[in-house]
């Protein structure tokens, strides 16, 4: 979408929003009235009359006058600037320092993050006005001292609202995925993080500008805010007030400008919340046209000397999570080396450890879950031995990780050309025309119809499939070694299935990246890849050949997923097989087989030791009919 249809289709959006314009006319009116204001009423709204006492409304004094014979109209408009300063002012002292106090909290480590929460739900127990009333005695009365007061009462309801959806958005996979490409915390949040907060942030920040207004005006009444001979609407609600029965606008007036200037400021921040949100805002845009880039330059980092076929390598994986009973591994004893060429099948029951094995790869594992590796090789570099910053380059420039979901992989605040160019910015000098003359390659690769289009476009303009291609083409901008593709088919339908298989196959065999493919389907598991892993429990039961896995499985498991496996050539007519029973919990796995409460063939030894997993020709089992070395399998296919 070219720039000037991006401001049309904003504009759009926020005319459509409920008295969005309204509000946008009453703020301009008052900021007009706050610069014309003291030129044109200055004098008459500081004469002094003390010959006409408070007056009624007449011809010659609309509003009546105050007990000095001021002009109360002339007043409330001279009044207009100092109390919109002192609300402006306050807002952005607690706006500022609360998004600092709040975006330092949301990037910390998890214990931090819940320490810094309850410091500020300790200063959200006292009410603001309160604060800012004990803070005035601190900084003295005055204008100035009741809007900073105000402002740094408000400082933590800010931060608490910045921490809390921080928090909800860093959950995404579009996070992950920035964080997989190996951006800081810092660049994470201000990048992805903060952009997809910010219409729920203005609408919070709107209606804290309208606090500001009522906690400033509140302070001048009380006579701590604003001193005379300044005036502003809070001080001239006191005067009013004295004046009620004789002129009862000289206190309704200002109390009117600071209710009607208070809901302005709520429906402006609605419908600007509308026009910074790209998933509303898009909807019906008409999409422009973009320059073509310049050529790219070559951004694919060296690789060590010495590299060998085995690309990616890891030893004992284990990712443990604490309970109130110890700690409980959700993944045990992971083992697998994946050669250059290679593609590699992790296939189970939802609930086996196959995502979650593919995030400690990624090193994107969720708090608390922790690695514990005896190694993690990927290419030459020893992942598990590197600085935090230098194994944050190696995974993100060496591995790329596709994610289930298409939609929610990509940040819908950000164009697409933004995202698929700011990794390979961040780990190379590649320069912005390079990177997004690489980009638009790239889409075309992987056949995304009209590539130089959707480099300006939001991901909510994509549908599913062209998504989905567009995190592959996300994944090759660094010319990764490993693309780790967790169940990258499962929200699309089959005829696009087909279409990214396909793509998967080609960056395989053309490029020989070696790619490691989560599925809960075994057929796509045996058209696609080399070597099969079958999970259950957190842990691999049996790896081997795929094809002599398929062919003649060895594991109970195996044989069972087999079976409950329904192609072209099954018979319609016949019932459906089903594993009997669930998966175990993993934070409270068996002490022995954690298969043999489904197992038809289980023996008490299963029940109370498990099977350590054991070579069986090209194939490794963990089955004790296996390891018995009678050369006989419960599992074994005939």
């Amino acid at each position: 979408m070219t720039g000037s249809g991006a401001v049309r289709a904003r504009w759009r959006a926020f005319r459509q929003a409920p008295a969005g314009v309204f509000a946008l006319a009453v703020l301009a009116l008052l900021a007009v009235l706050a610069v014309v204001a003291p030129m044109v009423w200055g004098v008459q709204a500081q004469a002094v009359r003390p010959d006409l006492g408070p007056t009624g409304p007449s011809s010659a004094h609309w509003l009546g006058t105050d007990r000095l014979g001021r002009d109360v109209l002339a007043r409330v408009a001279y009044a207009t600037r100092t109390s919109m300063e002192l609300a402006l002012l306050a807002t952005v002292i607690a706006a500022g320092a609360g998004l600092v106090l709040g975006g330092l909290v949301a990037v910390l480590g998890p214990r931090a993050q819940v320490a810094g929460r309850r410091i500020i739900d300790g200063l959200l127990s006292f009410p603001p006005i309160l604060t800012a009333i004990f803070l005035t005695a601190i900084l003295g009365t005055g204008a100035v001292g009741a809007a900073v007061a105000v402002g740094a009462a408000s400082v933590p309801y800010v931060a608490r609202i910045v921490s809390t959806l921080a928090t909800s958005v860093t959950g995404r996979d579009y996070v992950a995925a920035a964080r997989g490409a190996g951006l800081g915390r810092a660049r994470v949040f201000g990048r992805h993080v903060l952009p997809n907060m910010a219409d729920t942030l203005v609408v919070s920040l709107s209606v804290l500008a309208a606090q500001s207004l009522v906690f400033v005006s509140s302070l001048s009444f009380l006579g701590v805010g604003v001193q005379p001979p300044q005036v502003d609407w809070g001080s001239m609600l006191t005067e009013g007030v004295q004046v009620l029965y004789v002129d009862p606008l000289a206190a309704v007036a200002p109390a009117t400008l600071i209710a009607v200037t208070g809901l302005a400021l709520g429906l402006f921040g609605e419908a600007l919340a509308r026009a910074l949100n790209p998933v509303v805002w898009t909807v019906g845009a008409n999409p422009g046209k973009v320059r073509r880039p310049a050529r790219h330059a070559e951004t694919r980092p060296p690789r060590p000397a010495g590299e060998d076929d085995g690309v990616l390598s890891v030893r004992d994986l284990t990712v443990e999570v604490p309970t109130p009973a110890g700690n409980a591994e959700l993944v045990s004893g992971f083992d697998l080396t994946v050669r250059r060429g290679e593609t590699v099948g992790i296939v189970g029951e939802s609930g086996c450890g196959k995502s979650m094995t593919v995030l400690a790869l990624a090193g994107l594992l969720p708090y608390p879950a922790r690695l514990r590796t005896a190694g993690l090789r990927l290419g030459g570099d020893d992942v598990a031995a590197l600085p935090r910053r230098a194994a944050r380059t190696v995974l993100g420039t060496r591995l790329a990780l596709v994610f289930q979901d298409p939609m929610s992989a990509l940040n819908p605040a950000i164009p697409v050309g933004r995202q698929l160019t700011e990794g390979v910015r961040t780990h190379t000098r590649t320069s912005r025309s390079a990177a997004r003359e690489r980009a638009r390659t790239l889409l075309a690769d992987v056949h995304v119809t009209n590539a130089a289009r959707r480099l300006r476009q939001y991901p909510v303009e994509l549908s599913g499939g062209t998504s989905q291609r567009v995190v592959l083409a996300m994944g090759l901008m660094t010319e990764p070694d490993v693309v780790l593709a967790d169940e990258p088919t499962t929200a699309l339908d089959v005829t696009v299935q087909s279409q990214v298989l396909r793509l998967l196959r080609r960056l395989n065999t053309e490029h020989r990246t070696a790619v490691v493919l989560v599925s809960h389907d075994l057929h796509v598991i045996r058209g696609l890849c080399h070597r099969v892993v079958v999970m259950y429990g957190g842990r691999v039961v049996e790896q081997g050949p795929t094809a002599q896995v398929a062919g003649r499985p060895l594991h109970p498991y195996t044989k069972a997923l087999l079976a409950c496996s329904v192609d072209m050539a099954a018979d319609v007519d016949a019932p459906i097989a089903a594993i009997p029973g669930q998966p175990p919990d993993l934070r409270e796995r068996p002490a022995g087989c954690p298969f043999a409460p489904r197992c038809p063939a289980a023996m008490p030894r299963c029940e109370s030791e498990a099977p350590p997993l054991v070579d069986v020709g090209d194939r490794r089992v963990a089955c004790w009919a296996v390891d018995s070395g009678d050369g006989s399998s419960p599992g074994r296919g005939e």
